[in-house]
């Protein structure tokens, strides 16, 4: 039976040490891409597979000593205003999440900012190359969840993955808050606080984005809880304000689920008070002074998740767009705040809804 080949075997093969086999496998930065395919190539002739469970032991004992520099990431942000990485809290926490994680792994991260006014494709692409930048994380404000083709170029080089939507086109994959979750679980907490008429208002082109997760989860848990209303859901889109007064009238909700604070203002607007005539709970909540119940997408830690999707398709020398997409949900956390009753008004009907 012939001898299964090893890192040892593979570096007498290759002429060089055995530390040299064993960083190129794991596609080290110290070792040159020549180095790394030739002996990657002779690798996969000779048929050699890891031990998963050495890999696993190396791994642990690597990440006990004390982290060293291993490369430098790509942080691109696409499109809109660069003044939105300081204005979207969202965009601020997945930013301190992916520096966070980069920084525990020993990976640098250089920001870019992309579009009509940034780096452009080819410019970028020769900064990539100059500084080495194997592994690219992207986010921002992206029309139809499409990447502008001229971008096509960092592709096909990168290990790379989105933020916070599906990209559509190129097909790469993406690290996202589980937006249906998030919303069934808000509408099974209000239901539980004894609400009975919730209702949805959302911006149609933020819902789109997301593939319509909010709305769909929203939905959903209507359906699974029993509850039977025909509030439709709010678009905050273009004059909503003017709209909103008859909305209000008409469907009389008793809690309105939302990204965007700025309804409550619509609300005491009508005379009505928050939250003894209606509830509010926002479904990207943040913990600040305004305190308001709703649901904490835990953004840093979709940063974080970013990181290591792209550190593991380093590893793995996924160096182009993915065959198929992947994609990583982080679930949300439920935070009571003073915009909801903080008792029930009448005993909910029915249990917990497993979503």
């Amino acid at each position: 039976m012939p001898e299964q080949p090893s890192i040892r075997s593979l570096a007498k093969k290759a002429g060089v040490s055995t530390a040299t086999v064993s960083m190129a496998l794991r596609n080290h930065p110290r070792i040159s891409s020549k180095v790394r395919n030739k002996i990657q190539r002779l690798a996969s002739r000779e048929g050699y597979a890891g031990n998963p469970l050495v890999a696993n032991l190396l791994t642990q004992l690597r990440l006990s000593r004390t982290v060293t520099y291993q490369s430098t990431l790509g942080l691109l942000f696409f499109g809109g205003s660069p003044s939105l990485l300081n204005d979207s809290h969202t965009f601020r926490d997945w930013v301190t999440g992916c520096e966070a994680r980069a920084k525990s792994l020993g990976y640098g991260l250089d920001h870019f900012i992309l579009g009509d006014s940034g780096v452009s494709p080819r410019r970028l692409a020769k900064i990539l190359e100059a500084r080495n930048i194997r592994g690219l994380i992207a986010f921002g404000l992206f029309e139809g969840n499409v990447i502008p083709k001229k971008f096509d170029l960092l592709w096909k080089h990168h290990a790379a993955t989105v933020i916070g939507s599906h990209s559509v086109r190129p097909p790469l994959s993406w690290v996202s808050n589980d937006q249906f979750s998030t919303a069934a679980y808000a509408v099974e907490e209000l239901f539980r606080l004894g609400y009975r008429r919730p209702a949805l208002c959302l911006s149609e082109n933020v819902d789109a984005r997301v593939d319509n997760r909010f709305s769909g989860g929203f939905h959903v848990a209507l359906d699974k809880l029993g509850i039977r209303n025909s509030i439709p859901v709010f678009s905050i889109d273009g004059g909503a304000r003017k709209r909103f007064e008859s909305w209000v009238k008409k469907h009389r909700p008793d809690g309105i689920l939302t990204i965007d604070p700025g309804i409550k203002k619509w609300v005491e607007a009508l005379g009505m008070r928050v939250p003894r005539d209606i509830g509010l709970v926002n479904l990207d909540n943040v913990l600040d002074k305004d305190r308001w119940a709703g649901m904490l997408q835990n953004n840093q830690n979709i940063g974080a998740a970013a990181v290591d999707v792209v550190v593991g398709q380093i590893n793995r020398n996924e160096m182009e767009i993915p065959p198929f997409q992947k994609c990583v949900l982080i679930g949300s956390t439920w935070t009571h705040g003073k915009t909801i009753r903080a008792a029930a008004a009448r005993k909910p009907s029915g249990g917990k809804v497993n979503w």
